[in-house]
């Protein structure tokens, strides 16, 4: 099963990085990436083993969490700093994109999932997940910038969204370890290596 759902978004993840770099079908694709995402969450939860309680619960925080830091973000600037979202990624609520909740949850177990086998002890392990989060975000604020996901006040994306990102992902990281919710999990894995590999070449190529 994770064999197969590992191939499966192996190839839309492939389709959509081709779909981006090729001139004429840029915009179509683009117009796709609130489906991408909720397709790799979906691909993401069949892939794992147990659905307790305690990880649907994670799930509406990370999602709350999610939903509120990106609301104080955009209408206060206390947060991330200043910026505001475009009509890319689907429906919004408070000018926030509903699929960015999702996109928080979904970041936070694929980066955890990388370190599910290492046992690196509990502070480690928050701390380095969190740093994973980070990463990706890093990979993804060009690329985002240039789709018109979201857009910063002058242009410039500030240190300061990395310094909040760390400290959101490290409050969700704390709880989803805390809750002994982490799996090894080969789809969560592969998501993250996927996600890695499909931003870098979108940051050379756009």
């Amino acid at each position: 099963m994770s064999r197969k759902l590992i191939i499966f978004i192996g190839i839309f993840y492939l389709v959509g990085l081709l779909g981006m770099s090729i001139g004429p079908y840029k915009s179509f694709f683009v117009g796709l990436s609130f489906f991408h995402l909720l397709l790799s969450f979906g691909v993401l939860l069949l892939g794992r083993k147990k659905h307790t309680a305690p990880l649907w619960l994670f799930i509406g925080i990370a999602f709350a969490t999610g939903m509120t830091v990106e609301w104080l973000g955009v209408h206060t600037g206390l947060l991330f700093g200043n910026y505001h979202y475009g009509s890319v990624l689907g429906p919004k609520i408070f000018d926030v994109p509903l699929i960015i909740g999702v996109n928080w949850a979904m970041l936070s177990m694929v980066s955890a999932a990388l370190l599910g086998s290492l046992q690196l002890g509990f502070w480690l392990e928050i701390i380095l997940a969190a740093a994973l989060m980070v990463f990706l975000d890093f990979l993804m604020e060009p690329v985002a910038v240039k789709l018109g996901f979201w857009y910063w006040k002058g242009g410039i994306i500030p240190t300061f969204n990395y310094v909040c990102w760390f400290g959101t992902s490290l409050f969700l990281q704390f709880i989803y370890r805390k809750w002994r919710l982490n799996e090894a999990n080969n789809v969560a894995v592969a998501l993250f290596i996927y996600m890695t590999i499909f931003f870098t070449f979108l940051n050379f190529r756009l």
